[in-house]
């Protein structure tokens, strides 16, 4: 059994993972910004700790994924992680594994997510897929041939800073323009009024025009970022994943009528538009299976 923690900017998710990505025991808890680095240490113990009494077994290692650039020699957050700030520039890898007496390791959390949809959700089967989170921020990475495509140290794609325009010509990244707040904030703009949360505006998806025309906006965004990696990467599939996911077909519908004027047509018709299969689970699961490898790679240079 392995433990696979996903720390976001507003939850802590996790879980306790068996064989074939099956979840046994799970947790979800507000992720207090103002805690120190020691008492999230404590917290995420705890949490592993109440997931193995849960699922009655004892883990074998401990996976954590979190927004940023981890360094995979020292477990620390070395750039980015502006919604995790208690931990940048802190041995997290070495300080859980004290606490909890198990081999830690940490992943940024769109390489874990993508692992996670490769081995056990909508990027089953295929050799070359993107995958996109939109949350509080956006992350994903790309999966290339059995492997997450990164920098020489395991840096992470920085797929929220891709450059694109405001409608008035603005230049903006990509996150700005299309993570969970944007979504909040376009509505505002076309309807006058605010709207509680991502739930309630996919709600009204169907008698709301301010709703509707938001959704197709940032569909047309979102394909306006993947048109590229597909010409250039001749990717099978673009997979949509985070909490925005959870608008369905409604998003993914204005993602594939944009996508042809943006693409080469053979690419176009190779590629598929499709929601990420995991959940919320698919950071845990990635860095689970992440953490079972870095532990056998480690055992066998021994």
């Amino acid at each position: 059994m392995l433990i696979g923690i996903d720390i976001g900017g507003t939850a802590i998710k996790a879980g306790a993972v068996g064989g074939g990505g099956r979840v046994w025991a799970r947790r979800q808890v507000v992720f207090d910004r103002s805690l120190a680095f020691d008492a999230l240490i404590a917290r995420l113990s705890e949490l592993t700790e109440a997931l193995q009494k849960e699922a009655g077994e004892t883990a074998s290692s401990i996976g954590v994924c979190l927004p940023g650039f981890v360094d995979r020699l020292t477990g620390m957050l070395v750039d980015g992680g502006a919604n995790v700030s208690a931990l940048r520039e802190k041995p997290l890898a070495k300080s859980l594994s004290a606490a909890t007496g198990l081999p830690v390791h940490v992943e940024n959390d769109g390489v874990a997510a993508t692992v996670g949809e490769a081995y056990f959700g909508a990027g089953r089967g295929l050799r070359r897929f993107m995958l996109l989170t939109i949350g509080t921020g956006i992350g994903g990475a790309v999966y290339i041939d059995g492997s997450v495509v990164t920098g020489s140290r395991g840096e992470p794609p920085e797929i929220g800073a891709v450059m694109l325009r405001e409608d008035d010509g603005t230049p903006a990244n990509f996150e700005k323009l299309a993570c969970a707040g944007a979504f909040l904030e376009r509505y505002k703009r076309h309807s006058g009024k605010e709207i509680g949360s991502l739930p309630e505006l996919f709600q009204a998806l169907g008698h709301d025009e301010a709703a509707a025309r938001t959704v197709d906006e940032i569909g047309r965004i979102i394909a306006r970022v993947f048109a590229p990696l597909i010409n250039a990467l001749n990717l099978e599939a673009c997979i949509v994943g985070g909490g925005v996911a959870a608008a369905g077909e409604a998003l993914l519908k204005p993602i594939r009528i944009y996508l042809p004027e943006l693409t080469w047509p053979m690419l176009a018709r190779n590629n598929q538009v499709l929601q990420a299969a995991c959940g919320n689970d698919a950071g845990l699961l990635g860095v689970a299976w992440l953490a079972q490898n870095a532990a056998k790679m480690h055992a066998a240079a021994q």
